[in-house]
């Protein structure tokens, strides 16, 4: 019996289309959080808290839009994990600064020098953190579909690079706060 070509491409194609009108309403959802957090920090603040919890149980898998960060508090000596989007870039890992520098997690990692980062199910020891500017060679770190909207809503990443290249073996993440 023939295999119906005409059913496999139709199916594909709409495999497609769903695939990126998911990335479409993830990326108008995330455009919005940030409007809203840059003009209202308090409002922002709740919403942010609410979206990390909801993303925070698929991130760092090996199919997962989000890697996680655990890091150490700089006053209070606590652990965190906070869903961050990460990508390869250079001997590490670029995160953009959707809302600057200035956010806890960032200036958590900045102030102890490493952090632990859970990328597609493996975990990497991070180190050396540097604010560099977006520019071409970082902006394409990103995925493609991402590149127009942060060109337009990113000045800054935070660059952290592989203690060693291998993932580190052991049990993962608990005992954190979100």
């Amino acid at each position: 019996m023939p295999i119906d070509t005409t059913r496999l491409v139709d199916g594909a194609v709409r495999l497609v289309i769903l695939v990126i009108a998911l990335i479409t309403a993830h990326l108008l959802v995330i455009a919005g959080i940030v409007r809203i957090a840059r003009h209202n920090r308090g409002l922002g603040t709740k919403i942010l808290k609410r979206y990390n919890a909801l993303v925070l149980p698929t991130a760092g898998r090996r199919i997962s839009a989000y890697a996680v960060l655990r890091h150490t508090g700089r006053r209070s000596g606590r652990t965190y994990l906070t869903p961050v989007g990460a990508y390869q870039f250079g001997d590490g890992f670029v995160m953009g600064l959707t809302y600057g520098p200035t956010v806890d997690w960032c200036r958590n990692v900045l102030a102890s020098d490493h952090a632990v980062l859970r990328w597609r199910g493996k975990d990497y020891a991070v180190e050396r953190p540097e604010l560099i500017r977006l520019d071409q060679d970082v902006l394409r770190a990103f995925p493609l579909p991402f590149r127009p909207i942060l060109a337009r809503e990113l000045s800054q990443c935070l660059w952290l690079h592989r203690a060693n290249q291998a993932p580190l073996t052991g049990p993962p993440f608990t005992g954190c706060d979100t």
